[in-house]
């Protein structure tokens, strides 16, 4: 009996040394896909901005903002929109902006999906936002930069009005340059953009 129970015993303590193993020397990447989870899984969108700024704030933050924007578009609607939402508030980081501007460029079909969500969250019809955009970019000095929230706001534009190819790795530095080809494409009345019924239609 002893023997059968040594013989057991020995493959168990085993497993679970390699068990710890494992999770020790993938706790921190266990632990940025935990974060997505607590946003996905929030009540409320307060619930989740609450979770989204401590992962903002940590030691580790670019890491978990990676994380983050990697996570969007992979399954989660609320997860989606929870974070969509996130980056247009006040207290959204420019870092995180920056790293969900950038991964529009990175994935297939995620700038029409975000293209999609501005539309229905403009706060103008989406007509009306375009053209409130095209203006106030158009007056200023092609030396300035501008915003990673103006950023996401272009990109969501160039999409919506057929040019898309101009949002790939779209910044702060040469969104002019950007901006003047679209202009140069749309001399007279730009494209007619309708509110869709939902954040993310059918997808």
């Amino acid at each position: 009996m002893r023997c059968w129970l040594r013989f057991l015993i020995v493959p168990v303590i085993s497993a679970g040394i390699l068990v710890g193993a494992w999770w020790y020397a993938n706790r921190q990447r266990l632990t940025r896909q935990w974060d997505c989870y607590r946003v996905g899984a929030a009540e409320s969108f307060d619930q989740a901005q609450g979770e989204i700024t401590r992962c903002e704030t940590a030691p580790d933050g670019q890491a978990r903002i990676a994380e983050l924007v990697h996570k969007w578009a992979t399954g989660n609607r609320r997860f989606d929109l929870y974070l969509a939402r996130y980056v247009h508030q006040p207290q959204c980081s420019s870092a995180l902006r920056a790293a969900f501007s950038r991964e529009l460029g990175r994935r297939e079909g995620l700038l029409s999906r975000w293209a999609h969500y501005w539309s229905w969250q403009a706060s103008l019809e989406p007509d009306e936002q375009i053209a409130s955009i095209v203006a106030y970019l158009d007056g200023l000095d092609s030396s300035r930069t501008i915003t990673w929230r103006e950023v996401l706001d272009l990109q969501a534009v160039f999409e919506l009005t057929g040019r898309g190819q101009l949002a790939a790795r779209l910044s702060p530095a040469n969104w002019h340059t950007r901006f003047r080809r679209f202009e140069q494409a749309h001399p007279g009345r730009l494209p007619h953009v309708t509110r869709p019924d939902g954040p993310f239609g059918g997808t």
